[in-house]
C-alpha cells in the first residue's frame, strides 16, 4: 500500500516461474517423447524443477480518494516473432499480460505493529513456450484419416525436428493478504494468496508439416473445420507448422505464499520477491524497480 493521493508510483518488474514437469509430460507422453527428455542431459533441469517461464512487466499505482486504498496497472508483452532462445537455449517464449488490482490498507503499521493491507485483482495471461531438440530429429505420424467426403483417404506427415509447444489463455481473479514493517532502509515483507482461474490450454508440434498426399492450407482450414464439429472434448488443429491438441482448462483454485523485501532509497525502491504455489508446487522470483512519490 503506497497511501492516498497524490501518492503514486511507476516501475519494472523482472522475474520467472516455472512449469512443472507433471503439467509438461501428458504431451510428450502422448507424443511417446517423455523418455528423450528424461534421458537428455540438456533438458535434465525440467524434470527435476520444472521450465522456467521468464517475463517482464511495466507497473504503476495511484493511490486512492478519502478512503485508504491504492490501484494499480500492468502489461507485459513477448511477441511471438522474437527470437528468446538466444535467452534460454533451446527454450522459446512470447507471452501477452494485462491486468489490474486494488488494494485496501487495513493496518497503518504504527509502533511495533504491521502495515497490513488485502487486495483483489484481475489478470490475463496468453502465453506460449516452446521446447526445441527434444525429439532428437524428424517425426512422422501415420494413420490419419481425412474426415472430408470424399476425402483422401490415409495421410501421413512429417515435421522437420520440431518444436514441442505448449500454451494457454487464461483469466484469473486473484486476492491477497500482506504484511510489512519499515525498517529504516529495509522494508521485510510476507503474504498470501489465493487465485481462481479458467480459459483454454493445448501442447502439440511445431515446425514445417509435410504431407503424402500434399495438401493446402485449405485443406487443412476444411479438416479443422470438420474436426472442430465432432463433438471433441479437445480439439485438434493442424496446420502449415505443425498440429496441436486444444481443451478447455478446468475452473480451479491455486494458493500461494510470498515474501521479500523492499531497499527503499529515497523516491527509489528495489523489490527482491519469491513465491512458492502450494498446489501446483512450482516457484517464482522477481526482482524489481520503482520511482514511487
Amino acid at each position: 500500500y503506497i497511501g492516498q493521493f497524490p501518492h503514486f508510483g511507476v516501475g519494472l518488474a523482472l522475474g520467472f516461474s516455472t512449469v512443472p514437469y507433471p503439467a509438461v509430460k501428458p504431451v510428450l507422453d502422448a507424443l511417446g517423447l517423455a523418455a528423450n527428455i528424461e534421458a537428455n542431459e540438456q533438458f535434465k533441469y525440467i524434470e527435476q524443477y520444472g521450465a522456467p517461464f521468464p517475463a517482464y512487466a511495466v507497473e504503476a499505482r495511484l493511490g486512492g480518494f478519502v478512503l485508504p486504498f491504492d490501484v494499480g496497472v500492468k502489461l507485459g508483452t513477448v511477441p511471438p516473432n522474437v527470437d528468446t532462445a538466444s535467452l534460454i537455449p533451446g527454450l522459446n517464449f512470447s507471452y501477452l499480460l494485462a491486468g489490474a488490482d486494488v488494494r485496501v490498507n487495513l493496518i497503518d503499521g504504527t509502533g511495533v505493529l504491521p502495515k497490513l493491507s488485502v487486495g483483489g485483482g484481475y489478470n490475463y495471461l496468453d502465453a506460449s513456450i516452446g521446447l526445441q531438440g527434444i525429439a532428437g530429429g524428424d517425426i512422422v505420424l501415420t494413420s490419419f484419416t481425412d474426415p472430408r467426403d470424399p476425402g483422401v483417404g490415409e495421410v501421413t506427415f512429417s515435421l522437420t525436428d520440431p518444436e514441442i509447444r505448449y500454451f494457454w489463455q487464461a483469466n484469473v481473479f486473484d486476492f491477497t493478504v500482506q504484511a510489512s514493517k519499515n525498517l529504516l532502509l529495509f522494508t521485510p515483507y510476507v503474504g498470501a494468496g489465493a487465485s481462481i482461474g479458467f480459459g483454454k490450454a493445448g501442447g502439440g508440434l511445431s515446425s514445417e508439416l509435410s504431407s503424402t498426399p500434399p495438401l493446402e492450407q485449405s485443406d487443412y482450414d476444411e479438416i479443422n473445420d470438420l474436426l472442430a464439429q465432432g463433438g471433441y472434448d479437445t480439439l485438434p488443429q493442424f496446420g502449415s507448422q505443425g498440429f496441436s491438441v486444444t481443451a478447455d482448462m478446468p475452473t480451479g483454485w491455486a494458493f500461494r505464499a510470498f515474501g521479500g523485501v523492499s531497499v527503499n532509497l529515497l523516491i527509489l525502491k528495489i523489490d527482491v520477491t519469491g513465491m512458492y504455489d502450494f498446489l501446483g508446487k512450482n516457484f517464482g522470483l522477481t526482482l524489481g524497480t520503482r520511482v514511487q512519490f
